[in-house]
């Protein structure tokens, strides 16, 4: 297993928590190049910086709980990893799993530039149901997550 992959299995393992508070978003943060970029969604503009990755994460933390991942497999290329996971959650008080390809671009210090994520944000309103706790509709998380 290289390096950045141990690394990217340490990022994964900072996400575990009930509750994303703000100590575990800085750490989460952390594993972050200062001007790294991450998509949400990997068609959707991404987030660039610090700054505004630790804004999306914990806007995330809202409404996301008792998270952790399974990671079903990892293959790297160079400074690119590619991750098979299963993201398990409580999302607006319903349990959830979902399928998710990520790919991760490292720099030379071993830090995160680039996040993309691949998912089927369909399968989220499934799972999830139509409307969040918030009253917010799978239409509109879409739009924001």
């Amino acid at each position: 297993m290289s390096d950045i992959e141990v690394t990217l299995r340490e990022f994964f393992d900072a996400w575990t928590c009930e509750k994303l508070d703000a100590a575990r978003v800085d750490q989460v943060i952390g594993f972050f190049a200062e001007n790294a970029r991450y998509s949400v969604f990997a068609w959707q503009e991404p987030f660039v910086g610090r700054d505004a990755i630790r804004e999306e994460i914990t806007r995330h933390a809202q409404y996301i709980t008792d998270n952790h991942h399974e990671i079903v497999n990892v293959a790297s290329v160079g400074n690119t990893v590619f991750v098979q996971r299963r993201d398990c959650c409580t999302m607006f008080g319903t349990a959830a799993k979902f399928e998710v390809v990520g790919v991760f671009e490292f720099d030379a210090d071993g830090k995160i530039t680039c996040w993309r994520d691949y998912l089927d944000s369909a399968e989220i309103g499934a799972k999830v149901g139509q409307n969040g706790g918030d009253g917010t509709t799978a239409a509109e998380m879409r739009e924001h997550t």
